[in-house]
């Protein structure tokens, strides 16, 4: 019953960004660039996923090379939370603990390339 909670938390998160992107139009300053003038490895998400509620995927990867890896990541994790919900299972807490504990290795390189691309390229 916990993690249904948390489940149904996340997924109206999700849902309330979404929301706050494709209508209003976020508009979000990146503070580790504020302060050190150094883009970070989500700058220019934001514009991406603006690229991406337009479908125009080239742009939105021009803006922030892991924003399409991290939609795909998005729209999996909604599928998860709303079969968590609907099935009463909490299939969608243990998965994210699992990810994140098999995948450390490669969301950090991910984290350096973005990092990298984002400030020379």
């Amino acid at each position: 019953m916990k993690n249904r909670v948390k489940s149904i938390a996340i997924l109206m998160i999700l849902l309330i960004i979404f929301y706050i992107f494709g209508i209003y139009g976020l508009n979000a300053n990146c503070i580790f660039k504020s302060i050190t003038n150094i883009n970070c490895p989500a700058c220019g998400l934001t514009r991406a996923f603006r690229s991406m509620l337009k479908l125009d995927f080239v742009n939105a990867i021009k803006f922030n090379i892991l924003s399409i890896p991290l939609a795909i990541l998005i729209v999996i994790s909604i599928i998860l939370l709303i079969y968590d919900i609907l099935s009463g299972k909490d299939i969608f807490v243990s998965y994210i603990y699992k990810f994140l504990g098999q995948y450390y290795i490669i969301i950090i390189i991910s984290l350096v390339i973005s990092f990298l691309y984002n400030n020379f390229v």
